[in-house]
């Protein structure tokens, strides 16, 4: 029996477990559904895109499309995110004793969603220091008055390269305010709001278009390419569904680099910021939104996020606040989402999705841009 048992050892594997092919499963799964079964057939229509059953190494590009770099801020870590809750702005005040909790208890930055005017900066940014956390704001053009009096009262307190975030604008881009920030060299304050679409490629193009035009905006204005380009940043809505949610962020960042290179641009790290607006139903309590923000979070790290806005149910309870913000600390910390730069680079579902939808999207890119 030894004897035996170790020649089957030094067998080749493949023997043991010969290669299967898109046959071998049409077979199966017609057997198995007890019908016609092929590819064609059970493939699925989703967001604009065809999403073959089954996946082999023939579907692989030539070569990959891209591959996630070890983040610029490791901290230790090939993959690292900032952990970013949101906070609604209705009182300067209460706002800031809300970020204080976050930052006090493991988030690393905070993300402030301007909804009254006029905001006191004093009152909204007290105690937190901008040298060591990011702040981002959700904002529309009514706040040019309140980002003024940010930026005079961060450069009396602050070295301008400490300071990092971002600003999102709601309705439109105000270009002139945009050029002001952009001797600070980390901040971000022509960041793009990509407002969720029926099908990727539209959302994408769409979001890729206004960013274009805003950067025209600014060189008009007399800012540099390169600068105006640096000063861009990405807000992305995510899903329930992991996988195109996760192509949805590579697709954003590989065309992004097909820009830089068609504006002769030397390649400059694309900040995105991944956000999951609050899930309630009924149906789903009492731990629905927590199940899905935990799946939006998970396809928000594994395609490459910088940022991560995870929002509670209810910003006034703070024991949903505290399960917002930890589901983030948790994947990072617990769970070593952070261990790896690229966990999904070379899978030949997602490389052949990734080339489906960039395709598309480069498509209606080009076609916005041309009207």
């Amino acid at each position: 029996m030894k004897h035996i048992a170790s020649e089957l050892v030094k067998q080749p594997v493949k023997h043991l477990f010969p290669p299967q092919g898109v046959q071998n499963w049409e077979e199966a799964a017609l057997k198995e559904l007890e019908g016609e079964a092929t590819l064609e057939k059970l493939s699925i229509k989703k967001c604009g895109l065809t999403i073959k059953p089954y996946h082999t190494q023939e579907d692989l590009p030539s070569q990959l499309l891209l591959s996630l770099p070890e983040s610029a801020d490791t901290y230790g870590s090939a993959r690292h995110w900032i952990n970013m809750p949101k906070v609604s702005v209705q009182n300067a005040r209460v706002a800031n004793a809300i970020a204080l909790e976050h930052l006090q208890n493991g988030a690393t930055g905070v993300c402030f969603d301007l909804i009254t005017k006029p905001i006191s900066v004093e009152e909204l940014l007290a105690k937190i220091e901008l040298s060591y956390c990011s702040v981002t704001f959700l904002a529309d053009s009514s706040c040019i008055e309140f980002f003024k009096a940010f930026r005079s009262y961060a450069e009396k307190k602050y070295k301008p390269a400490e300071i990092t975030g971002c600003i999102f604008w709601k309705d439109k881009l105000l270009d002139e305010l945009s050029k002001s920030f952009l001797i600070w060299k980390n901040f971000k304050p022509a960041g793009i709001i990509i407002q969720p679409q029926e099908n990727l490629s539209d959302e994408l193009a769409a979001g890729l278009h206004n960013a274009i035009v805003g950067i025209e905006s600014q060189t008009k204005l007399g800012s540099l390419t390169k600068e105006a380009f640096a000063s861009v940043s990405f807000l992305l809505v995510i899903g329930a569904d992991i996988f195109l949610e996760i192509i949805k962020l590579r697709v954003l960042r590989l065309l992004w680099r097909t820009i830089e290179k068609a504006y002769n641009l030397e390649h400059q790290p694309l900040f995105i910021h991944a956000s999951s607006h609050a899930w309630i139903k009924e149906s789903y309590q009492p731990q629905g939104n927590l199940i899905k923000e935990t799946y939006a979070a998970m396809a928000a790290i594994v395609g490459g996020c910088d940022a991560l806005t995870l929002e509670a149910e209810d910003e006034r309870n703070t024991m949903m606040n505290r399960i917002a913000r930890n589901t983030s600390s948790i994947l990072h910390e617990e769970s070593f989402f952070s261990n790896v730069a690229d966990p999904l680079a070379g899978s030949y579902y997602i490389e052949s999705v990734t080339k489906q939808l960039a395709e598309q999207t480069w498509k209606k890119f080009q076609e916005l841009t041309n009207v």
